[in-house]
């Protein structure tokens, strides 16, 4: 420790010659308390925290760690930005250089994303919503009151246990619901205003009970004025919060997107899920090449639909709940729903199908 001790106290003090920092052997007694060693103690930790924090992100494509720190690209930019300040304050250039590069690494996913974007679109004549609407909801009956809020044509749920078949069968206005049917205790079941015809996902890897997640549902419909169905596969991938749910989770995506992939040319996809994966991690992007779908957010930094709190009427959270779609498939607008009481909020997309 003393040895590093001395090897930052050298680089420093170069830092300060270079740019022009005043030396400590002529600061007053009151300089010499604001630059005491405690506080350059604790900023060193925060910044050399900060820099493995976003190493950490480099090795997300294989190490579980590092893909965890994506949930939380935004605050780790936003840390960054605020321990910036303060070095600067203390005029502290080594640290301040190093916080300066973590803040430009952190901050690039944020505006520039890897992820093939859908084409947008002048008008829609399709709407979808996909929800995670929470298995222990202590009030299903609010997302009816969504629902009629936002009439769309096909409902895709996650989690949709217990009262849910029967909330979602009561939804006036919505006569076809499949999922129960292919699956008795299938969590992943969907509404539409249209006949609809639906199939288990064949071979795909556990999910489920203590790896989180749901069977992932193929579902055909006939939506008036086609002369093919439009295929949709609702999907809850497994929670990465353990190595084993990270390894279920980027497996449950690969080979869903592998099934996806086989659907013959011309097909029109609509993939609907809880990914449990942030736009920023680099299983989003793999699953959009590997299926060769397109994602339907407009920008690289979208709402939180995952929340973990709300602060001020602000919401704190990640987003992890997406719709993707097929090339050919145009996006008009691209939002999210109101609460309704499930610790997601609903994604909403219009699109115009060919």
């Amino acid at each position: 420790m003393a040895v590093a001790h001395d090897l930052i106290a050298k680089a420093e003090a170069q830092c300060n010659k270079v740019f022009g920092g005043r030396h400590d052997s002529g600061e007053t007694g009151s300089t010499m308390a604001s630059r005491s060693r405690t506080v350059t103690g604790l900023l060193w930790t925060l910044t050399l925290v900060l820099v493995a924090l976003n190493g950490g992100t480099m090795t997300a494509e294989w190490s579980w760690p590092g893909d965890m720190v994506t949930f939380f690209q935004p605050q780790l930019a936003l840390a960054a930005l605020l321990v910036l300040g303060l070095a600067l304050l203390l005029r502290r250039w080594l640290p301040s250089l190093l916080l300066a590069i973590v803040l430009a690494v952190a901050a690039y996913p944020l505006f520039f994303t890897s992820a093939p974007l859908a084409a947008s679109a002048a008008t829609s004549n399709l709407r979808i919503l996909s929800a995670n609407v929470l298995f222990d909801n202590p009030q299903p009956e609010r997302f009816a009151d969504v629902v009629a809020e936002l009439a769309p044509d096909i409902i895709v749920t996650q989690e949709a246990r217990y009262e849910w078949p029967r909330v979602l069968r009561a939804l006036p206005g919505y006569p076809y619901l499949v999922g129960p049917q292919q699956y008795r205790w299938n969590s992943n079941l969907v509404v539409s205003r249209y006949p609809m015809r639906a199939r288990m996902v064949p071979d795909m890897p556990p999910s489920g009970l203590a790896l989180g997640g749901g069977l992932a549902l193929r579902v055909e419909v006939d939506v008036p004025g086609r002369d093919r169905p439009l295929v949709i596969y609702a999907a809850h991938a497994p929670t990465p919060r353990t190595l084993a749910g990270w390894e279920a989770r980027n497996l449950y995506l690969d080979t869903l997107a592998e099934r996806i992939a086989a659907e013959p040319e011309g097909t029109e996809v609509i993939l609907a899920a809880d990914w449990n994966t942030p736009v920023w991690s680099p299983a989003y992007p793999r699953t959009l090449f590997l299926s060769g779908l397109e994602a339907t957010e407009r920008s690289a930094w979208p709402a939180a639909t995952r929340l973990f709190a709300t602060i001020f009427g602000i919401n704190i959270g990640t987003p992890i709940d997406h719709i993707a779609i097929s090339r050919g498939i145009g996006v008009k607008d691209h939002f999210l729903g109101p609460n309704y009481g499930s610790d997601h909020l609903p994604v909403v997309v219009d699109l115009e199908l060919s």
